[in-house]
């Protein structure tokens, strides 16, 4: 387990520098018109998996780092029964707005909704619209990675 989060940590660093750079232009003036409101407890970088949840025998991993200028950074390591793996990294925005955290994925310009709740033990999400679409079947959580 240890080699693995070794691995995503290593992956994580190198795809810093080929991260996705083009941005739709209402991305642009939503960041730079409105006031978004950060929790501090959610600042830094975690780590996360889940297997079969959103695909049948597919597993996920991740680091995904929130700042306190409300960016964010997302890599993917996903594995198929076949044994293929894909890696992506994802940069998009986030923010909290009535109990409720905002990711917005600069890529696509969607923005997912989750509930949240902060435990002693990480943050815990559920769906509450992905990809545009109401959805509350997802649900995971994220683990702080030691600063």
């Amino acid at each position: 387990m240890k080699k693995s989060i070794f691995i995503l940590g290593l992956l994580f660093i190198t795809s810093l520098s080929f991260g996705q750079t083009k941005v739709k232009q209402d991305i642009k003036a939503i960041s730079k018109t409105e006031n978004k409101t950060y929790d501090p407890k959610l600042f830094g970088c975690w780590k996360g998996s889940e297997i079969g949840q959103q695909q049948d025998g597919v597993s996920k991993y991740w680091v995904s780092c929130r700042f306190e200028n409300g960016t964010s950074t997302l890599l993917f390591v996903v594995i198929y029964p076949s044994g293929k793996v894909d890696q992506t990294t994802e940069n998009g925005k986030w923010w909290v707005e009535n109990g409720k955290y905002y990711e917005l994925h600069n890529y696509d310009g969607v923005i997912d909704v989750y509930d949240y709740q902060v435990t002693e033990e990480g943050v815990n999400f559920q769906s509450v619209e992905l990809m545009g679409k109401k959805d509350n079947t997802y649900k995971f959580t994220d683990y702080k990675i030691a600063d």
